[in-house]
């Protein structure tokens, strides 16, 4: 098992000025398991790992040997696997838990089922696809196209929708066009709206209606435009901030759901390939090509006190290979993370929060004295 210190604070070496820890952080990240998902392994790659909603099992789909496979939480024992005819950019799973759903670069968005992993149902898109995400409710699925041109370097007039499907019947809702690869998709806690990052926009769009409620224009050095390409995007617990991870190592922060830009930062200098927050809404993880995990304190980022320099990394966690994708359960307790080495792993995770344990015993024993009539 990799050592896992509370603080390990390395400098990189495009900023010079080191993060210093700041507060009185005590958390962890703790490896339980890593299994192979991508049978080619170091010349494969993982894209895409979510848990199911009752964190009993973890979906995966894979770049290079095209397959969607589903794990047991508890011991990485695979469940089944399924082959597809290419290359496998996400996978979700539906609001009951009864079907798996993956996107792929053959243009199909296909239905599993979660017990035997044959195909039940097969979308024919457009375009390929980069994105797929369940609304909280488990109501809808929101499904993001790759950008389409003519051949000629050009936009295809509105061929880069996101669409809204029934989760249960797959009937389409509606659709929004994004005018630029839909990268990613994040639903607010209450899936009033979502979010869609590709290319250099985010946009947000009001789920009942896909009215288009904001859109970004790029923030960073405009003689620099790489450091504008959004590539993943995550709305906070509370609904209030978004986070996006983008090329060289920036993350966003935005409000939400205006959009109003409020900071970046950069801790690596490396593509931010996926981002997340601790289900408390406390932290801010950060992870892609800098084979690393890092937590950000929520509190310190969104205070502009803190410069790039000065802004502290909370937890750095080395893994083994570059990360595609990293996913908390429900309850924020475990993490799965999809990586380039052709593994999917499992961690436990430790918050900073002294009292959770003793409040989760609490309420276990008030709900036991009233079953059983103590």
């Amino acid at each position: 098992m990799l050592p896992l210190p509370k603080f390990v604070l390395l400098v990189p070496l495009a900023f010079p000025t080191a993060a210093v820890a700041y507060g009185n952080e005590d958390h962890q990240l703790n490896r339980v398991w890593s299994r192979m998902a991508d049978l080619r392994g170091e010349f494969g790659s993982v894209e895409s790992a979510e848990f199911s909603r009752d964190s009993r099992f973890i979906v995966t789909g894979t770049k290079y040997d095209n397959t969607v496979r589903v794990f047991r939480t508890t011991d990485g024992v695979m469940q089944w696997e399924t082959e597809l005819p290419a290359e496998i950019e996400r996978v979700a799973w539906s609001g009951n838990g009864s079907q798996v759903v993956s996107v792929s670069e053959d243009h199909f968005m296909r239905v599993l089922d979660a017990q035997t992993g044959e195909i039940v149902k097969e979308i024919k898109q457009g375009n390929g696809m980069d994105s797929l995400a369940l609304s909280n409710d488990g109501k809808i699925m929101a499904v993001g196209e790759e950008m389409k041109g003519d051949g000629g370097g050009k936009v295809v007039e509105n061929s880069t929708p996101v669409i809204l499907y029934d989760a249960e019947t797959w009937q389409e809702i509606r659709r929004v066009n994004q005018r630029a690869t839909a990268n990613e998709i994040s639903f607010a806690p209450d899936d009033s709206f979502f979010v869609v990052v590709g290319g250099n926009r985010l946009r947000i769009w009001e789920t009942a209606t896909g009215r288009e409620i904001a859109t970004t224009v790029p923030q960073g050095d405009p003689s620099r435009p790489v450091e504008n390409r959004f590539i993943s995007a995550i709305v906070a617990p509370d609904g209030k901030h978004m986070a996006v991870g983008a090329q060289q190592g920036w993350v966003y922060l935005f409000t939400t759901p205006s959009g109003k830009f409020v900071r970046r930062f950069n801790k690596t200098g490396d593509k931010i390939e996926t981002v997340e927050w601790t289900k408390d809404g406390k932290y801010i993880l950060s992870a892609g090509k800098g084979n690393k995990i890092d937590f950000i304190a929520a509190e310190y980022a969104l205070d502009k006190k803190f410069d790039n320099n000065s802004l502290p990394i909370g937890l750095r966690i080395h893994v083994t290979d570059q990360l595609e994708y990293m996913n908390f359960n429900r309850d924020g307790s475990l993490l799965t993370t999809a990586h380039q080495d052709g593994t999917v792993q499992l961690w436990t995770y430790m918050s900073d929060n002294p009292g959770i344990n003793q409040r989760s015993h609490a309420r276990l024993k008030r709900q036991q004295d009233r079953k059983f009539g103590k």
